[in-house]
């Protein structure tokens, strides 16, 4: 009998076996690594010929969801922040509390939301479960997150055989729901003057707090540090965990480039691999003047081994997520900018500074998708034009009408 192939289920991102010789799934399993795959498929193709049932291996010990939910989450715990882990253990409860054919999914049996037979059927009453909620297009994606990765979760363990909610229809956000890339003008350089001045203002204050009074200073990043973490974000694009995990040895003074080796897992403190596939791995030019300031950060740091952290905390580790927010308070309390839908103030994010980025970049290189799209790490040039082409094709319509309108007008010297 020939040897059982195995082969990678990108799509699970875990091993199988084709096992329909043994009258078995053709997608059986679920491994992490070839050699555990190939391992299996040695013993299913040996208990065939030798005329033993294939399937009268032990099953699993039948356990409710709520006992997985247990083990997921003791397992995030350790994983994530405490208060991502506090906003997953919120919807994971909200999970757990869904009727699925009247009784509530944390007391199904884990095993039978993973049989085929029930998949779409539960697929259904999560979708409707999200949706009925009314809520906001961006809650009904956060639910999901949540709810997806457990049972992803779920499947790596083999409790089930696959994510059964991993292909359920959401409304998507529209245009507007979508914050606009599209950066106002003198956005940019009031981020390098009084947003900064801001930020040094309290910071120094919130020093005085400590001092005097032994407060904790909850603006744990400097204005010198912000300041080239401001400048790094507005002209490389990086995102705020690649920003998190670049180390010394990622920057090259000589060539002036930064490589984008990986970046802190969402809601952890860990150091994993990039958000895609096309940010790991790519090369970033950094201006001139930016690389001054790096080098001399760089030099001043305590810091000093070939793969320490370029903005540690004080400890080594890691900046956290809040860190950030925390720096941007006292800026976004002065900003100037109003939305320019509602015109109540502008509520920016740190991810407008990456926003500033592509938009420049699309100012200087123009619908130029394949190297705004290398540049921003994003999966392939079709995303980046989906995500900021309408905003070029807004302004040049409106150039069009403006010109349109103008025709009509008559050059009339003296006047």
């Amino acid at each position: 009998m020939r040897d059982l192939s195995v082969k990678f289920w990108e799509k699970r991102g875990h091993w199988v076996i084709n096992a329909n010789r043994v009258g078995l799934d053709t997608k059986h399993g679920n491994f992490e690594s070839r050699e555990a795959a190939m391992k299996e498929a040695e013993k299913l193709k040996a208990q065939f010929v030798l005329g033993q049932d294939v399937e009268a291996k032990a099953k699993p010990k039948l356990f409710s969801v709520c006992d997985a939910l247990d083990d997921y989450q003791a397992n995030q715990a350790l994983l994530q922040t405490k208060s991502y882990f506090d906003a997953q253990k919120y919807n994971l409860g909200l999970l757990a509390a869904v009727k699925f054919k009247g009784i509530p999914v944390g007391k199904h049996q884990m095993e039978r939301l993973g049989r085929k037979a029930e998949r779409e059927d539960f697929r259904t009453c999560i979708q409707l479960a999200i949706t009925s909620e009314g809520k906001s297009v961006e809650t009904m994606q956060t639910r999901r997150k949540h709810w997806s990765k457990f049972f992803k979760f779920a499947a790596g363990k083999g409790w089930i055989d696959a994510n059964p909610i991993e292909d359920i229809q959401l409304p998507k956000p529209s245009k507007k729901d979508v914050r606009a890339p599209k950066v106002q003008p003198g956005f940019i350089a009031w981020l390098q003057t009084d947003a900064l001045d801001a930020h040094a203002a309290a910071f120094k204050k919130a020093a005085e707090k400590k001092f005097k009074h032994g407060q904790r200073n909850h603006l744990t990043i400097s204005p010198a540090k912000l300041e080239l973490m401001i400048l790094l974000s507005i002209t490389t694009g990086l995102r705020q965990g690649e920003l998190r995990a670049l180390r010394r040895c990622d920057y090259s003074p000589n060539r002036q480039i930064i490589s984008i080796r990986g970046g802190i897992d969402h809601g952890t403190q860990t150091i994993g691999r990039a958000k895609t596939e096309e940010g790991q791995d790519r090369d970033i030019e950094v201006p001139q003047a930016v690389c001054a300031m790096l080098d001399d950060l760089l030099e001043k740091s305590r810091f000093q081994n070939f793969d320490d952290l370029v903005f540690p905390s004080t400890t080594g580790t890691p900046l956290r997520k809040n860190d950030f927010s925390e720096a941007i308070k006292p800026m976004r309390a002065v900003c100037p900018f109003k939305d320019e839908e509602t015109g109540e103030p502008l509520h920016f994010l740190w991810a407008d500074m990456r926003h500033a980025f592509a938009s420049n970049m699309i100012n200087q290189l123009g619908a130029n998708w394949v190297d705004v799209s290398e540049s921003m790490g994003h999966t392939n040039p079709e995303f980046t034009k989906r995500r900021y082409g309408h905003y070029i094709e807004d302004e040049e319509k409106s150039q069009r009408k403006r010109d349109a309108a103008g025709a009509v007008l008559v050059n009339r010297k003296g006047r």
